[in-house]
């Protein structure tokens, strides 16, 4: 539900929240619990006329009225947005006497470690890195499993990119469309040096670029040499060449038929990359064995991010080779084949939106427009491009699909002319010779390359508006009306500043778009909406609130965090797949995840560190449990009702015969964890 023009109908989100079923009754499966009042839903109380005066928003006087939000509450949404953080009395205190200090506020948020975390979360979603698993890469790279570390690494690796381009070094947030230096670990390079030896052409005929270069390539895998210095190893030079050091030589299966010592493998690259995994399957005969090797990666590999360059080998260059396991911990460049250049050519990218020889790269292009434009190819576009060499007469030739082919043809062909239908480097001259036209919304350029293809969307006119309203839907939960006044003020403040990315998260932040402190054309059209807290935002809020950093990655809760939606995308939907109300699986999910944390926060000893409750100091936790966990200063005049009913929880659950303390406070916490308050996302 919504507010709407005439008032008639309360904020979306707090009415389904202040129904009866919502309304659970929490405890630890002991049968005691109370009902948390649906009061702190409310925000009854106007601005004063004083504080509203010092807004700067665009404001129609035509607007229908409007009950503006407290600034208490709307400054608590901010800061909960772009930390997790419960907003302290000090910052409250200075809003609710300068409103323009939300301002202030925000930037010191911004410098919080928890904004880049909050905005790693927004960029993997932004860019559509994510929604993968193992098996997900399989048309990329048949030949090999996928470590769930390195998927992690897969699905991470633009966003931090992302991060490090606008947020630590400053640069122009357009640099995600174009930038060929891109965010690595050790395994990764290695997998990004391995994806590129090991072609596979339109016609699913495979190449090893590094047997093919030398037809003598082997490697030896050995127990009796003893201990081999990885320098030898990676020298061509040593006689020791490509001979690595087996620890513990396997006991031979059957035992009458043993698995000779040294294993030589002749014109083999995927066994070498298997072994920096720690098992190598071998055959022999009727001998077969898998070898535990010692791995080349260990978990900190995984969490050594670094920026690197990538670029295509000069005249007569070679790649670099993924063997290469010191250049793959500290190299600042890798030579490749495959361009790498911005989100819409990374592996995992490929991997969600794969093509094929009836597809031919178009879905692929529209879900490009869709993350940089904000807006789907259709047939409503009406760009002729200045010609159309790639346009696909078999598929154009029925008159409906013609008006489309016309222009997205042209338009995917750069990425035919680059990639082949697994994205790797593509060798066809058919497709190689022609090259690409961008024909989008009133903007046509010939495109002979991706990089190209990113400068032609990041200098579109519709590239402000669409991260202003991919920021609005990750803030609201609802779309902004890009015909209002104030949201074409916010985005040509981003545009002005040369694409600041943290001039777009203060200047719409501090706006009445997402603040309530004033009305806009988008709330009198489509109301205000208070959604539930998704998965990644609830598990970094309660993360920082109790001070236990990932956790959600503890005891029961990585099951249970599968079970509350997170936000996602789907083929061809310019709008993010955003869950928003409190159904009854969310709650129940909630509730669980909720009881999950209590074992974190009441008693216990978290990375060495004291929980943040102790049921000898309950009073005291009960109180903190209103202003951090639900996140409701004693200002609010929520406060002394939420405490109240948090107290006569913990009184009742008490005196439940056969009870700790302990599991009095953490049926208390469960509550307060679970309030309307703690699982939603808005005013």
């Amino acid at each position: 539900m919504a507010r709407t023009r005439s008032e008639r109908r309360a904020p979306r989100g707090c009415a389904a929240l202040k129904t009866p079923a919502a309304l659970v009754k929490h405890t630890l499966g002991l049968g005691v619990g109370l009902v948390l009042a649906a009061a702190s839903c409310s925000n009854e109380v106007p601005i004063p006329s004083s504080e509203e005066s010092t807004l700067t928003a665009v404001q129609d006087t035509a607007l229908p009225a409007f009950e503006p939000m407290r600034p208490l509450v709307y400054t608590a949404k901010v800061k909960n947005l772009l930390t997790g953080q419960a907003v302290s009395d000090a910052e409250a205190d200075a809003v609710s006497k300068d409103p323009a200090a939300l301002a202030g506020l925000i930037d010191t948020w911004m410098k919080a470690p928890e904004f880049q975390s909050k905005m790693f979360r927004f960029f993997q979603n932004a860019f559509q890195q994510t929604q993968l698993n193992r098996q997900s890469f399989a048309d990329q790279v048949p030949d090999q499993g996928i470590d769930a570390r390195l998927l992690d690494n897969l699905q991470s690796s633009f966003a931090v990119t992302v991060l490090q381009l606008v947020l630590n070094e400053g640069r122009p947030f357009t640099d995600a469309l174009t930038t060929d230096r891109i965010a690595v670990t050790p395994p990764l390079a290695t997998f990004l040096a391995y994806l590129d030896n090991k072609h596979i052409s339109d016609a699913n005929r495979g190449t090893d670029y590094i047997t093919t270069a030398n037809p003598n390539f082997q490697i030896t895998l050995t127990n009796k040499s003893g201990p081999i210095p990885l320098e030898k190893t990676l020298n061509p030079a040593d006689p020791l060449f490509m001979t690595w050091h087996v620890p513990t030589w396997p006991a031979p299966m059957p035992p009458a038929m043993p698995c000779a010592d040294p294993l030589v493998f002749k014109r083999d690259t995927t066994r070498l990359y298997q072994s920096f995994y720690g098992t190598v399957s071998a055959s022999r005969g009727v001998c077969e064995v898998n070898i535990q090797t010692p791995p080349a990666f260990d978990t900190a590999s995984f969490a050594a991010w670094r920026m690197v360059r990538i670029r295509a080998p000069k005249s007569g260059e070679a790649a670099t080779p993924f063997y290469d396991l010191n250049a793959m911990r500290t190299a600042t460049e890798l030579v490749l084949r495959v361009p790498r250049v911005g989100f819409f050519s990374t592996p995992a990218f490929f991997a969600n939106w794969p093509t094929n020889t009836a597809n031919q790269a178009r879905v692929t292009i529209n879900q490009t427009l869709i993350v940089a434009l904000g807006r789907s190819f259709d047939d409503s576009n009406n760009v002729v491009p200045i010609s159309s060499p790639s346009l696909d007469a078999k598929h154009a030739s029925e008159p409906a699909c013609y008006a489309c082919h016309k222009t997205l043809d042209p338009m995917r062909q750069v990425f035919r002319q680059a990639f082949t239908f697994t994205g790797h480097e593509q060798k066809d001259a058919a497709q190689t010779s022609l090259p690409g036209v961008f024909a989008f919304d009133g903007v046509t350029k010939p495109i002979a390359n991706p990089r190209e293809l990113g400068e032609a969307m990041a200098s579109h006119p519709r590239f402000a508006l669409a991260w202003t309203q991919k920021l609005c839907y990750w803030a609201n939960s609802a779309p902004c009306l890009e015909s209002d006044p104030e949201f074409l003020r916010v985005a040509t403040a981003f545009e002005k500043s040369g694409f600041n990315w943290k001039t777009l998260v203060r200047e719409l932040l501090s706006s009445p778009l997402v603040t309530g402190a004033k009305n806009t054309m988008t709330f009198a059209e489509q109301g205000l909406t208070i959604s539930v807290a998704r998965r990644d935002q609830l598990c970094v809020a309660m993360s920082t609130r109790l001070g236990v950093p990932n956790l959600c990655a503890l005891g029961r809760a990585p099951a249970l965090t599968q079970l509350v939606p997170s936000d996602g995308y789907a083929r061809g939907a310019t709008a993010p797949v955003l869950a928003t109300d409190p159904s009854l699986f969310y709650r129940a999910a909630t509730e669980q995840l909720c009881r999950s944390f209590a074992d974190s926060a009441v008693d216990a000893t978290v990375g060495g560190k004291p929980s943040r409750y102790a049921s000898r100091m309950a009073d005291a936790a009960i109180s903190d449990m209103v202003r951090t966990i639900m996140g409701v200063l004693p200002a609010d005049p929520r406060y002394a009702p939420l405490r109240q009913i948090l107290a006569e929880h913990h009184a009742a659950a008490s005196k439940t015969m056969g009870i700790s303390a302990t599991d009095a406070l953490k049926s208390t916490f469960v509550l307060a964890c679970a309030a309307p308050t703690s699982i939603s996302m808005g005013l």
